[in-house]
């Protein structure tokens, strides 16, 4: 499975919390997690994202980052080639997580998504937005949303039933 976060201040905040979230990330999976390194995008530039693989033979991808950065990560190669993704992060975008399902549909038909649950908030425009807000350092030791604090506690379960229960299955069909 990959792990890709945003590696800026706003996200990974800093290296305390990044390990924290690499630590996180073994107890999820049970298996053992690499170090972080930077995610090169296409033409070789090295971007702001952080990514680590957990040593778990799953095809996966986690990703936490704003709405427009998963736009972009989901059209890496590497990315919309795994059997799943995991968008931990805000829609914000009427209807994003689908318009990001059908992007990698058109590349990968078999491929499924996962996104944070969200919450409805105000921005500072006092525009209604659904997001997924990042909080609660509490016990992990770095910012978590309140899928991946669920994914935590249904860890037992078996990873993917931990995703099922934790984050909202994308669907292309709109009810």
């Amino acid at each position: 499975m990959v792990w890709i976060i945003d590696g800026s201040e706003e996200i990974a905040v800093d290296s305390n919390q990044l390990l924290a979230r690499g630590r996180y990330i073994q107890q999820v999976t049970g298996s053992q997690v690499s170090k972080w390194y930077p995610v090169t995008l296409n033409g070789g530039v090295q971007s702001k994202f952080r990514y680590c693989i957990s040593n778990d033979g799953i095809d996966g991808v986690f990703i936490t980052a704003h709405i427009g950065d998963v736009y972009v990560l989901c059209n890496l190669n590497a990315v919309y080639k795994a059997d799943f993704v995991v968008a931990n992060t805000c829609i914000w975008e009427m209807m994003a997580d689908k318009k990001i399902l059908n992007s990698m549909r058109s590349k990968n038909q078999y491929i499924d998504l996962w996104f944070a649950k969200q919450d409805i908030s105000v921005d500072r425009c006092n525009i209604v937005r659904q997001t997924t807000t990042l909080n609660n350092i509490g016990r992990f030791g770095f910012q978590t949303s309140l899928s991946e604090r669920e994914l935590f506690k249904h860890r037992k379960k078996g990873f993917m039933k931990a995703i099922e229960l934790s984050f909202e299955h994308v669907y292309t069909i709109i009810l």
